[in-house]
C-alpha cells in the first residue's frame, strides 16, 4: 500500500494535454513541485479554452493549487483558488492503495452560492499519464461532470 503523500507526489511535474467539458475544447497545462523545504506541493494550471459561441473570443482558466498532509486527520489536503475568485478546501475522500486514484471533495465553495460542492478525481492512469475529472454540485443537487482532461507528463 503506498502512502497517500508518497502517492501526491507522482504528480510531481509538467503535465500537458486537451481538456474537454462545459466551456468546450481546450488545451491544459499543469505543473507540480514541492515548496516550503518539500512539506507543501505547488501546483498551477493554466487552460486555454477555444472560441465557441458563448466565448467567441475563447477563454484562459487559471487556478492554483498547495497541496498538505494532515497529519492529525491522515488525510491529504488541497486548498483551491480560482481566476473567477472561488476558493475550494478539498480533503481526500478516497486514496487507492496502489496510489493510482485520489479523489478530493469540497464540502463549500468560497464565493459560490451556500451548499456547492467541488470534486476533482486525479487518476494515473500509466506512468506519466493522468485523467482528472472536475465536478460541481449546485446547492440540494449531485455531482455533475465540468471537465475532465487526459494529460502527458512532458517534464519531471
Amino acid at each position: 500500500m503506498i502512502e497517500p503523500w508518497a502517492s501526491v507526489q507522482l504528480l510531481l511535474g509538467r503535465w500537458e494535454g486537451p481538456a474537454t467539458g462545459r466551456p468546450g475544447t481546450g488545451h491544459q497545462i499543469r505543473e507540480y513541485k514541492l515548496i516550503l523545504r518539500g512539506r507543501f506541493i505547488l501546483g498551477t494550471d493554466e487552460t486555454r479554452w477555444e472560441p465557441s459561441t458563448e466565448q467567441p473570443a475563447g477563454d484562459v482558466h487559471e487556478d492554483l493549487s498547495v497541496l498538505s498532509f494532515d497529519r492529525a486527520a491522515g488525510q491529504l489536503v488541497m486548498r483551491g483558488f480560482y481566476g473567477e475568485g472561488f476558493v475550494h478546501e478539498y480533503r481526500c475522500v478516497e486514496a487507492g492503495p496502489d496510489g493510482s486514484r485520489l479523489v478530493f471533495e469540497a464540502s463549500q465553495v468560497e464565493n459560490g452560492p451556500p451548499g456547492m460542492r467541488a470534486r476533482e478525481t486525479i487518476e494515473f492512469v500509466r506512468p506519466g499519464e493522468i485523467e482528472s475529472t472536475f465536478e460541481l454540485a449546485m446547492p440540494g443537487g449531485d455531482f455533475e461532470q465540468y471537465t475532465h482532461e487526459r494529460l502527458k507528463q512532458t517534464r519531471v
